[in-house]
């Protein structure tokens, strides 16, 4: 298997080619800028020396030969025949803008040719003889200029390098920190004081991470609820089958009904299970009727005239059918098999969210057992009566949150319990 880069090499590899792109096109632009003022300035320069050394040409006095004299060694002489052929090579870009500023400048960019044969030189024929030509020596520093500007480009490239190393360490650090101690965040643990100074992103990948060790451990403290809670609620009637069994009660009819009814509570209890596991997250919302699915689950109730339903004859809404059908199911299962006749479910709808509420005229909850309810396990047995596998209420819970709601538990006022599902109103 090909081994993956690290995030510092691509990082450190990343940011020194942004930094030397940025110094190459600075260096573009600096040379292009420096080219343009050197033309300017030496073709002025050019321009005027021309002038000057073509009135001086035009006097044949002993002063005005001096002068040419000392403007010879100076570099600027005169010349009677043709300039060479500036096509034979190529003219440096600096010394073509100065001829080109000259030409502009004498008012006849004609009169101007530049060469670089033997050495760059810049010839202006003159305005009072076309036959003689002013040759200027333009000094070359191209070799000096090129090899600077290699010696600046590999001095500001290892500062970059340099910096590209520190600015990918400062970067890549905190998530080093984080790779190891990601063990002790899934496991609960606080590394809070490993990632100080880290950057934002890298903390909220830490939270990120924390919250799915919490799911983790939250999902693995329920699978150990569920062992233990089925093992409990399967031993007792797994022991009374057996013992009707071993007792030969299988033709006693009284006998046998009891028997089915221990095999229905283990049926009622391994579904319980595997719709609290199967918990409805890959179920899609589309639009449903709420008012019509509480209307058939009332009349698959046993006795369906012992409820009331208050709530319009239609209401549509996003949910998840099966999942709402289940919990729905939960409710009027809980109220009946914990609390009394009559019951009530009511259906309303705000602006914000659809409130389903469930009420029995039992003995109710105790007050300190209301917080527990809605965690697997956890029955209100002691308080109203036995019975059921203690998933009824977090299946409720759950489908609530995936639906973005929330379940509201308390005792009704002049006895009984209220169970409210609400759901809220999505686009």
């Amino acid at each position: 298997m090909k081994r993956a880069p690290k995030t510092f090499t691509l990082v450190l590899v990343l940011v020194a080619l942004a930094l030397a792109l940025a110094l190459s096109v600075t260096a573009a632009l600096s040379a292009r800028m420096g080219r343009r003022v050197t033309g300017d300035l030496y073709g002025h320069l050019a321009a005027a020396a021309a002038v000057a050394v073509d009135d001086v040409s035009a006097r044949h006095d002993a002063q005005a030969q001096g002068t040419l004299t000392i403007l010879q060694s100076l570099g600027v002489h005169l010349e009677s025949g043709p300039p060479p052929n500036a096509t034979v090579v190529r003219i440096a870009p600096a010394l073509r803008d100065t001829g080109e500023m000259a030409g502009r400048l004498l008012g006849d960019p004609s009169r101007v040719r530049v060469t670089q044969i033997p050495d760059s030189q810049i010839w202006i024929r003159s305005v009072h003889d076309p036959r003689r030509w002013i040759v200027l020596r333009a000094a070359s520093y191209r070799r000096q200029v090129i090899d600077s500007s290699l010696l600046v480009t590999a001095f500001a490239g290892l500062i970059a390098l340099i910096f590209a190393g520190w600015v990918a360490r400062l970067l890549t650090r905190p998530l080093e920190r984080l790779s190891s101690h990601a063990g002790e965040l899934l496991a609960g643990d606080s590394i809070a004081a490993h990632l100080h100074g880290a950057p934002r992103e890298v903390q909220r990948l830490a939270e990120a991470i924390d919250g799915a060790g919490e799911r983790l451990r939250e999902a693995a403290r329920e699978r150990e609820l569920m062992l233990a809670g089925i093992s409990h609620d399967l031993r007792t009637p797994l022991a009374r089958l057996r013992i009707a069994l071993e007792l030969g009660d299988a033709d006693d009819p009284q006998r046998r009904e009891a028997m089915v009814a221990d095999l229905q509570q283990l049926d009622d209890a391994l579904e319980q299970c595997l719709a609290f596991v199967r918990d409805g997250r890959g179920e899609a919302l589309r639009e449903l009727d709420l008012a019509t699915l509480i209307g058939q689950l009332l009349a698959l109730r046993a006795q369906p005239d012992h409820w009331r339903y208050d709530g319009p004859t239609s209401l549509h809404a996003n949910l998840r059918p099966t999942l709402l059908r289940r919990a729905l199911g939960n409710l009027l299962d809980n109220a009946e098999r914990y609390g009394a006749a009559p019951y009530r479910i009511a259906l309303t709808q705000d602006a914000q969210e659809l409130r389903v509420c469930v009420e029995d005229r039992g003995p109710g909850v105790r007050a300190e057992l209301l917080p527990k309810l809605g965690k697997p396990f956890v029955r209100g047995d002691a308080a109203r009566g036995g019975g059921g596998s203690g998933l009824g209420l977090s299946i409720v819970q759950r489908a609530a949150e995936l639906h973005g709601g929330a379940l509201h538990l308390r005792n009704r006022e002049g006895g009984g319990f209220i169970a409210e599902l609400r759901l809220p109103i999505s686009s």
